[in-house]
């Protein structure tokens, strides 16, 4: 058993996991209550093993490096295909299989606590001596004058390269369909994913670009909101926001609550949003899960190395899918989660 390192404070608690480098066992207080903002799958801790390995311990939060997973060429629509096929010429070759893994070596393996005080946790890990990421260090900080949490991720590199990058904060969605918002601020424009991502049950026209989040394109015509959750239809969608401006308010009616997510978005351009609306009927999703992730990243999708590196529909115009490293300049990614006073 991985071991959990927990932080209480006046305004909430928390845990850090070691397997993953995840965040779980959130509980913030609002006035006399305590709310429970993040997700964590049903399914942690029975005894089936699942596949990709990130499921088996997957929770509310974590970072991603580097963001996604290999997609053949030909399950994605024709204008994505040449990005997925183009190889990655040097000095970006894909260097081992951690350059491989969903979401990266750093989201299945045990990391290290470094520290512990009254008021954050710091871990790290080493990455495998092929890849080009040397080391990342996870800072998690409780705010000892409110309910927030300050996080900073360090990434060092053994080589200069380029990744894509992600941070993976899970929302938990209420049950009353609607009663959910998120408020992105500005973004110069989305696009949908172009692989569906749930052939068959996706209803987002994949690859399609669009301007207003209450106006996703639809595979089979006209327009639907995206910016309401949970759906009354069952689907799994995936959306990309390019160029926001790294602030997201998130509302959910159902618990009188409004949170904020922002970070640096100079480093992270995009705002990726997983919405798992209990459209997967396989195990273990068992056509049951409902949540939001609410992704900041440089990345294109999480469609993986080829397709951030290469000339891609998102870079093509003016965004960029991966975030440069180099062995001489560390990279310090701050963000922060925090309930608004109301």
């Amino acid at each position: 058993m991985a071991e959990i390192w927990h932080l209480e404070w006046p305004h909430g608690a928390l845990d850090v996991h070691a397997k993953g480098g995840m965040l779980g066992g959130v509980a913030l207080k609002r006035g006399d209550r305590q709310v429970r903002p993040f997700y964590e799958p049903s399914w942690i801790g029975n005894a089936t093993h699942q596949q990709p390995e990130l499921l088996n311990h997957m929770r509310s939060e974590f970072p991603c490096i580097p963001f996604g997973v290999p997609y053949a060429p030909e399950a994605v629509v024709e204008s994505w295909q040449e990005s997925l096929a183009r190889p990655v010429a040097e000095p970006e070759a894909l260097l081992g299989w951690s350059d491989d893994l969903l979401h990266g070596y750093g989201c299945v393996t045990d990391w290290t606590l470094v520290r512990q005080t009254e008021s954050e946790i710091q871990i790290e890990l080493e990455y495998p001596a092929a890849s080009p990421i040397a080391r990342l260090v996870r800072v998690v900080r409780a705010d000892p004058k409110s309910a927030a949490i300050d996080f900073s991720l360090t990434i060092e590199a053994r080589k200069k390269t380029h990744r894509p990058i992600g941070l993976h904060p899970n929302l938990a969605l209420p049950s009353l369909a609607g009663a959910f918002h998120i408020d992105p601020g500005a973004f110069r424009f989305g696009v949908v994913h172009p692989a569906g991502p749930e052939p068959g049950v996706s209803r987002a026209k994949p690859a399609a670009f669009f301007d207003r989040l209450d106006e996703v394109p639809l595979r089979d015509g006209g327009t639907a909101e995206f910016d309401r959750f949970p759906f009354p239809e069952d689907t799994e969608e995936i959306i990309q926001l390019c160029g926001v401006d790294g602030s997201v308010i998130l509302t959910d009616n159902e618990s009188r609550v409004v949170y904020r997510l922002c970070w640096d978005a100079s480093v992270l351009p995009s705002l990726l949003l997983w919405i798992s609306n209990r459209g997967r009927s396989y195990s273990p999703w068992n056509g049951r899960n409902l949540c939001l992730g609410v992704e900041p990243v440089a990345s294109a999708f999480e469609l993986g190395c080829h397709a951030a590196l290469a000339p891609n529909p998102i870079n093509e115009r003016g965004v960029s899918t991966a975030v440069a490293l180099d062995p001489n300049r560390p990279l310090e990614i701050a963000y922060r989660f925090e309930i608004l006073t109301q």
